[in-house]
C-alpha cells in the first residue's frame, strides 16, 4: 500500500499506453497487472482557538472561542492487483479498506476506471476482490497448481515507490512465515524486491502463473531490504473462489494448539522408537472439535487424511483444503499405541477487527 500525490495519476497515461518493449514472455502478465486506487475523505476537527479577553464597561468579557470551519482532507492510497477473469481483480484488503472511492488503472487502457465495486474480502488473510463495470481489453493470470520451493527463480510485478509496472526478480527465500496475529494465515518468503505499492500484486513463477499475492515488506526503515512476505496461492484461492461465489469467507476450525515436542525425554523415546514425527497437540480447546471427538493433549500428530504431518504448517495447508462440516482423519500416537481419530470440523469465529499483518504495509 503506498500514500501517493495525485500528480502521480498524470504519469500514468504517459506509461499505460506507452509502454516499453515487453518480451512475449512477460506482455500477458503486464496486461493482467493493475494498479489500484483508494480514496478516504477524512473529516477534520473543528480547530479551537483562544481570543484576548475583550472589556466592556469596565468588566472583563470573554467571547465565545473561535472555530474554524471543518475540512475535508482527501486519503489517498495506491497499491496493485490482477485481473483472474473477464471483470473480478484480486488485490489486497488493507489497501481500499474504509474507503469513499476506488479507481482501477489497466495496462493497455488509458482511462481511469472508475465503476468499481467491492465483492468481498477477507481482513485476516487480507484478501479483497473487485468487479469492474466496464469493458476492458485486458489479459488475466492463472494459480500455479505447484507449491514453490525454497531457492526457485520467482518475480514481483507491480507499482513498488510509485515506479508503475515494475518487474523484480528474485528466489522463493523460505517457504513458512507465521503470522503471530493468527494461527490460519502463514507467509512465503522473497528476496525480489518488494516495496509500497507493491501489495496486492502477484508473485509469480517462470511460467507467469501466481504463486501468492505480495503483502508484507519486513524492514526496519520501510523501504526493501530483501525480505517480502507473501500470501500463498493456495490459500489466496480459496479466500477467493468462496468470496465469488458467497460475498464472505468462511474458514474451518480444529481446535488445537500445535507445537514440536520440548520434553527431552519424551524427545529421546520418539527416536528410541521409531516414530519419527514430532509435532504434538499442546492444548485442545473445550468444546472444540478435536475435544469432543477425542484428541488429546500430548498426541503426536503423524497424519492428516493420510498425508505425513512433520510440522505445523502441514496441519494448516490442510485445513485450507477444508471447510466447515467435513471430516479430516487423525492419526495420532499416544502411549505407544496409534489411533485414528475422525473429527468433523466446525466453523471458526469471524474475525471482529481487522488482523492485518505484522510488518510495513504502508
Amino acid at each position: 500500500m503506498k500514500r501517493f500525490i495525485p500528480f502521480i495519476l498524470i504519469l500514468l497515461f504517459s506509461t499505460v499506453s506507452f509502454a516499453g518493449h515487453l518480451d512475449s514472455k512477460w506482455e500477458r502478465t503486464f496486461n493482467s497487472v493493475v494498479l489500484v486506487t483508494s480514496e478516504t475523505v477524512l473529516t477534520k476537527a473543528p480547530i479551537t482557538e483562544p481570543v484576548p479577553d475583550i472589556f466592556e464597561n469596565g468588566e472583563p468579557k470573554q467571547p465565545p472561542p473561535f472555530q474554524s470551519p471543518k475540512s475535508i482532507l482527501p486519503k489517498f492510497v495506491m497499491g496493485t492487483g490482477f485481473f483472474i477473469n473477464e471483470i473480478h481483480v484480486v488485490t489486497n484488503y488493507h489497501i481500499i479498506k474504509n474507503f469513499d472511492k476506488i479507481k482501477i488503472y489497466a495496462y493497455n487502457h488509458p482511462f481511469e476506471i472508475t465503476d468499481v465495486k467491492l465483492v468481498g474480502y477477507d481482513a485476516e488473510i487480507d484478501i479483497a476482490v473487485l468487479e469492474i463495470g466496464e469493458t476492458v481489453v485486458h489479459d488475466v493470470l492463472k494459480f500455479s497448481k505447484v507449491a514453490p520451493k525454497v531457492g526457485d527463480t520467482v518475480y514481483a510485478l507491480g507499482h513498488g515507490l510509485n515506479q508503475v509496472w515494475s518487474l523484480t526478480k528474485g528466489i522463493l527465500s523460505y517457504d513458512y512465515r507465521r503470522n503471530p496475529n493468527t494461527s490460519f494465515v502463514h507467509y512465503i518468503q522473497t528476496d525480489a524486491v518488494i516495496n509500497s505499492g507493491n501489495s496486492g500484486g502477484p508473485l509469480l513463477n517462470e511460467s507467469g502463473e501466481v504463486l501468492g499475492v505480495n503483502t508484507l515488506l519486513i524492514s526496519p526503515d520501510k523501504y526493501y531490504v530483501g525480505y517480502g512476505y507473501v500470501i500463498p496461492t493456495l490459500l489466496v484461492e480459496r479466500a477467493v473462489n468462496q468470496i465469488l461465489a458467497t460475498g464472505t469467507h468462511v474458514k474451518p476450525s480444529i481446535g488445537i494448539v500445535m507445537g514440536i515436542v520440548d520434553d527431552k525425554e519424551k524427545y529421546k523415546k520418539l527416536l528410541s522408537t521409531n516414530v519419527k514425527h514430532y509435532l504434538e497437540v499442546k492444548e485442545v480447546m473445550p468444546d472444540s472439535p478435536a475435544f469432543l471427538f477425542g484428541v488429546q493433549a500430548g498426541d503426536i500428530i503423524i497424519s492428516m487424511d493420510g498425508h505425513d504431518i512433520q510440522v505445523m504448517p502441514n496441519v494448516i495447508e490442510t485445513l485450507w483444503k477444508r471447510y466447515p462440516g467435513d471430516t479430516i482423519t487423525m492419526k495420532v500416537y499416544r502411549n505407544g499405541e496409534y489411533f485414528l481419530i475422525d473429527v468433523v470440523l466446525g466453523k471458526a469465529e469471524p474475525v471482529k477487527a481487522d488482523v492485518l499483518p505484522f510488518g510495513d504495509t504502508e
